[in-house]
């Protein structure tokens, strides 16, 4: 067994190397060239057009992507293993926040299994009767000259027997293809490519531990079974059981405009969880681009995070326990405060201003740090899921219905509560994709007070240059800049500060300050470098030419 092992952890190191042996500069990534190395074959043979990388760059953390692109990349990652962490990405040297780890296009993408219609040659999603169906197969395609590479012609020749050409709009037929696509082409794809081969089968799968569970039983009975009987594909349930495995345990999800999918990156996959993640990645453009947040010394491992960092620690565990089948137990995770966040801890109802921290027993009750009153374990989880259940009717896009929904909240489950988080974040979200001519200046209040609150949250749980604060500090921009024009300070040193009186949205702030064109100039600075991989660059470019002409 132990010679196996070493045998998989060979495959992934040759894979890694290979993406540091390409080393093209960025801008020649279209220009394969003939060789008979691991690397040259494997992206030649299947992914002649995006070829990945690992780089290392030199520059401060403000220095361009551009000008890290055009320096030479270096290997920084190697692959260690370890009983109790399995195999995972360590940094070989110092990298700095902001430096891209690697790049790394997918051996295999599909869409979300049990998704609706999406166009299987470019993966874009589908909306009514918009779409046609493949004159061989009746699979959706967005049109018969879509131009994407994805639907194979063994692909289309496999799927006729689905009986999608004479049903193209079935639902069902449709939703059975998506869970279907994710082994079917990673089947092809070994067959074709033995290169692959190799690395994939050296993936973590749980095939056995899931084999037990019921997600194991829907394999072997709505994935293994249809492969064999409806499509004639010979292939063992074993392994099918592995490749489904494989996919549930290392893909990404992804969405890239409304091209939307999961994606099999190994090297990505290679990166151990962490409930504070080191790294962030962007998918644009059918590549993977994987940066430090923040400085990872030579030695500490390459980490990122299997679910979502503004959830609660148990619904993070629950999240990896069921999807992932381990437990965390990182600082966070046994920290009761949640690095001081405190985004578990409900409100005392007692002494209102005290918080109950959640035991680390599930059955236990809750106590209050301050005042020391006891609520039991099932009056909090009562409450928790009625936040859940009416969080999940709230319409999201509207903000009034929004407002009113944090208000509530606020003053049940307190200002640190997780599904308050939500809401917050959710509120900005909803003011600010509206005409910002449209709101009022109250409006543009609250959203430079709740990006000030969420910012600090941020600089806890997702600290350093994470997508959450480049966000934050855009929305907070566009905001400041809307209110500079309206005051027509622009030229002042300072602003006034300006006082709405009682906020129900911040009981912690009624007095705001307007920020200085030189306060927003150099919060967009590090927003901008944040999400130079963000499809909302644009934006960031858009309100840079605002706060010019303010100038």
């Amino acid at each position: 067994m132990e010679a196996e092992e070493q045998q998989r952890v060979a495959a992934l190191e040759r894979y890694m190397t290979s993406l540091a042996a390409i080393n093209p500069s960025w801008s020649d990534l279209d220009k394969p060239e003939a060789s008979d190395s691991f690397s040259e074959r494997l992206q030649l043979e299947y992914c002649p057009t995006k070829r990945p990388e690992v780089l290392r760059s030199s520059g401060s953390i403000f220095s361009s992507p551009e000008e890290q692109d055009e320096r030479r990349p270096r290997e920084v990652v190697e692959i260690h293993s370890s009983p109790g962490f399995g195999r995972y990405l360590v940094a070989s040297r110092n990298i700095a926040a902001g430096e891209v780890v690697f790049r790394e296009a997918p051996l295999v993408v599909a869409p979300k299994a049990g998704s609706g219609a999406s166009c299987l040659s470019c993966l874009r999603s589908l909306q009514g009767s918009e779409w046609v169906g493949c004159d061989q197969c009746g699979a959706p395609l967005c049109g018969q000259d879509c131009g994407g590479d994805g639907h194979s012609q063994e692909e289309c020749r496999l799927l006729v027997p689905l009986g999608l050409k004479d049903q193209p709009q079935n639902t069902v037929l449709i939703k059975q293809l998506s869970v279907l696509l994710t082994p079917i082409r990673t089947i092809l794809l070994m067959k074709e490519v033995p290169a692959a081969r190799e690395v994939i089968a050296a993936l973590q799968s749980h095939a056995e531990e899931r084999r037990t569970l019921p997600i194991g039983r829907f394999v072997d009975e709505h994935v293994a079974k249809v492969l064999r009987t409806r499509l004639s594909l010979p292939v063992a349930s074993d392994i099918v059981q592995h490749l489904c495995g494989i996919f549930d345990t290392n893909a990404f999800e992804f969405s890239d405009g409304d091209i939307r999918g999961r994606a099999l990156l190994p090297g990505g996959a290679l990166m151990n969880h962490s409930c504070t993640p080191n790294t962030q990645h962007w998918y644009r453009n059918g590549v993977m681009t994987v940066r430090a947040v923040v400085d990872i010394p030579e030695g500490a491992p390459v980490t990122n995070t299997y679910t979502n960092t503004l959830w609660g620690t148990r619904a993070r565990g629950a999240h990896l326990s069921t999807s992932k089948l381990f437990t965390c137990r990182c600082e966070r995770c046994l920290d009761p405060t949640e690095l001081g966040s405190h985004i578990s801890s409900v409100l005392c109802r007692g002494c209102s201003d005290g918080l109950l921290p959640p035991p680390s027993d599930c059955r236990a009750d809750w106590e209050c740090q301050a005042c020391g009153k006891i609520v039991s374990a099932s009056a909090i989880e009562t409450l928790l899921r009625a936040g859940g259940v009416a969080l999940g009717r709230l319409p999201i896009g509207d903000a009034a219905a929004v407002a009113a929904a944090l208000s509530q909240f606020r003053r049940v489950l307190g200002n640190a509560h997780y599904i308050v988080v939500e809401l917050k974040y959710a509120l900005i979200q909803a003011l600010m994709a509206t005409p910002l001519e449209g709101l009022t200046e109250d409006d543009l209040l609250k959203v430079l007070d709740l990006t000030s609150d969420l910012l600090r949250l941020a600089d806890l749980l997702e600290p350093g240059l994470s997508r959450f604060r480049g966000i934050l500090l855009l929305e907070r921009c566009r905001a400041g800049v809307q209110l500079l024009q309206r005051r027509g300070v622009a030229n002042c040193d300072t602003t006034p500060a300006l006082t709405t009186g009682g906020n129900q949205l911040n009981s912690s702030h009624s007095v705001h300050t307007v920020q200085t064109v030189e306060d927003l100039s150099r919060q967009l600075e590090e927003c901008a470098f944040i999400l130079h991989y963000d499809a909302r660059h644009d934006d960031v470019i858009e309100v840079k030419q605002q706060i010019k002409s303010l100038n």
